[in-house]
Parts: structure tokens; C-alpha cells; sequence
């Protein structure tokens, strides 16, 4: 059996956008569910939490918790901190989503959870939001320009994208399944990559000796430091602020895979854009991610005019084994300040469309 409850804020009722569609979302998943209702709170912020945590205690009072293989726990603004306070103090073992956090929220939080915040919300700074959920473990969805309803008021059309968009991935957390989205420069930090697991263990690698390709013993451990960390969010961030394409996958709202495209043609009249980067968390692998994404850069890259992907590519033999069921082949012409940069890599290509 599963249970979904809705902590409303405080005049954000559960008819309200966010509470209404996801209450919908999670009836389409058969859970069974809870709607909180709170009257006559304080205007005081810590008044009125005490009293809202006061009535959800009474309106959940005859709930045997054990019943449930999976609970859910779905909040907005000050239902935030009541729903965290209440799974604490009853020990419940929940899921939840965070509709625009406060500060008071992160006292409470549990393991399991992502959070939904606008960079225009005046309850809550942005950086405050980015370091608590750091600190927290919780992936973070940023909606740019929305506010504490995450809506942008002059915009009816913006606001109505933005509801589409939190709503799909609420579907996708419920379901359990892999979303897949492009991901803009403000959600490129270091709380996107604090479950990524770079992790890759090479004992065989494909090299070019002598203009041959062999396969020979090279074994190594593939990781990255939070240095090289630093160095990706920093490329990752060009890459869109420059046109280009980033693409992540997502689980429970967690990043488990990303891929980029940089916006700018070279190779005369070969036409290639490079795809700069292709990784998939250790946890999440052999699940097919990586086909999905390569798909969605080859699909990105041909709409802007490429007739070629470019890849310099993991001389590991698995990768490798990737990029062949893929298609690639090795590339007709070499980027030079690849080879420089990574003489070990194998420089391939992908043909976009056959002239």
C-alpha cells in the first residue's frame, strides 16, 4: 500500500497549482491520500509553525504508519518544516518533495527528497537553498525567475511551462523513472554532482601503436577530485552560457548521467560538433542511460546543421564498446588540441545524416 500527504502553506491550500496536480499525479499511482487543512494561524512564522505541526499531529493522529511500503510526503513553504518536524518526531520513513523550502525546513530534513526553488522567491535566498542542500544530501531543481509559488507573475505562459515542468518531474519521482532534460547554467554547482559517482575501474584500454589498433593492459582507476569537479561545473557552464547543449538524466531527482555539445562548427566541410562530454553515475550503469543521451546530443547537434558528432573518447575497452554500438568510427579528421589534451583518448565520429 502506498500514502501520499499534502502539507499545505500557509494561504497555499491544497487546491492550489502545485498541491492539486501532484495530488492528481500520485491518485494516478494509486496511492492513497492525505490532504492537510490548517485554520486561524499565527501571523508569526514560528508561531504559525507550532500551530500547523500542532493540527497535522491531530489530523494524522489514527495513521498506522506500518501499513505502508512506501510513504510519501509532499509540502509547500511552511508545510515544508512541519512535514520534516513530523517525520522526525513519529519516525516516519518517507519520501518526500519540497515545494519552496525555508530556512526552517533544513533543521528537519530527512535523507530522501528533492527540492523545488525560484531564484525570485523572497522567502528564501537562492544560496541559502544551494548550501543547505548541499549540506543535506537533497537534489535541487532551481526554477529560474519564479517566485515563492514558483510562478512568474507577468508571465501566464512562463508560469503554466513552469507548472508542466515541476509536475513532470513530480511524475517522474513518484513512477520511479529516469527523466531526461536539458539543464541550465544556474543548476550547474556542486550540489548537482553530490551523488554522481564518477568511479570507473580500466584493466583493458584500446590504443593506436604504430597506426594499429591493439587492445593491451593499462589499468587504472578513472575518479575525479573536487578539483576536477570545479573544472567541470566551470565547462559545463560555458557550454550553455555559449549555446551549447548539457543534458542530464535524473533519478528520484538525483543527476545519474549528464551529456554536452559544444555550439561551434569546425572541421570544414566535415562539419562536426564536439560532444565534449558523456558520463553516467557508477550506480546507474547498464541501464541504458547512455544510449538515451547520446541519442538526445545526436538529435541536438543535427538540428543545429552538424553533419558529424566529434568524440574524443576513454580508451577503456567498455567505453569503447559504447561508442562502437553507437556507430562512431574512428574520425577521418583529428582534432588537434584533443589529441594534446588526451593523447591516450581514441578520436571517433558519428555521422548525423547521410549525404
Amino acid at each position: 500500500m502506498k500514502l501520499a500527504v499534502f502539507f499545505p502553506g500557509i494561504g497555499y491550500h491544497c487546491d492550489k497549482p502545485l498541491l492539486y496536480y501532484s495530488e492528481k499525479i500520485a491518485g494516478q499511482y494509486e496511492y492513497e491520500t492525505i490532504k492537510i487543512a490548517y485554520e486561524g494561524l499565527s501571523k508569526n512564522l514560528d508561531e504559525a509553525f507550532d500551530e500547523a505541526l500542532s493540527q497535522t499531529e491531530a489530523r494524522l493522529a489514527g495513521v498506522d504508519w506500518k501499513r505502508y511500503e512506501d510513504v510519501l510526503f509532499v509540502s509547500k513553504s511552511i508545510g515544508t518544516a512541519v512535514a520534516g518536524a513530523y517525520a522526525a518526531k513519529y519516525a516516519v520513513n518517507c519520501r518526500n518533495i519540497y515545494y519552496t523550502p525555508l530556512e526552517k525546513t533544513f533543521a528537519f530534513t530527512g535523507p530522501k527528497g528533492m527540492v523545488f526553488h525560484g531564484t525570485s522567491d523572497p522567502w528564501a535566498k537562492t544560496e541559502m537553498i544551494q548550501a543547505k542542500c548541499l549540506e543535506n544530501n537533497l537534489p535541487l531543481r532551481i526554477i529560474e525567475n519564479a517566485n515563492h509559488s514558483l510562478e512568474i507573475p507577468e508571465h501566464a505562459g512562463q508560469s503554466l511551462r513552469i507548472l508542466a515542468d515541476v509536475m513532470e518531474e513530480t511524475e517522474s519521482y513518484l513512477a520511479d523513472t529516469i527523466q531526461y532534460r536539458q539543464i541550465t547554467d544556474q543548476e550547474i554547482s556542486p550540489e548537482l554532482f553530490a551523488q554522481f559517482i564518477r568511479h570507473q575501474k580500466v584493466t583493458m584500454c584500446r590504443r593506436k601503436v604504430n597506426g594499429e589498433w591493439t587492445v593491451a593492459a593499462a589499468p587504472f582507476v578513472d575518479d575525479w577530485s573536487s578539483e576536477d569537479y570545479q573544472t567541470l561545473i566551470k565547462c559545463l557552464k560555458n557550454t550553455v552560457l555559449t549555446g551549447g547543449f548539457v543534458c542530464g538524466a535524473f533519478y528520484r531527482g538525483i543527476l545519474k548521467g549528464f551529456v554536452s555539445v559544444e555550439a561551434s562548427l569546425f572541421g570544414g566541410s566535415h562539419r562536426y560538433l564536439d560532444l565534449s562530454s558523456i558520463h553516467i553515475s557508477e550506480d546507474m550503469r547498464g541501464r541504458g542511460i547512455g544510449r538515451v543521451l547520446f541519442q538526445k546530443a545526436a538529435s541536438w547537434a543535427a538540428q543545429q546543421g552538424a553533419d558529424k558528432l566529434y568524440i574524443s573518447a576513454h580508451s577503456a575497452v567498455e567505453t569503447q564498446a559504447f561508442y562502437q554500438a553507437m556507430g562512431c568510427v574512428e574520425a577521418q579528421v583529428y582534432h588537434r588540441e584533443h589529441v594534446e589534451r588526451e593523447p591516450y583518448d581514441c578520436q571517433l565520429e558519428y555521422r548525423l545524416r547521410v549525404k
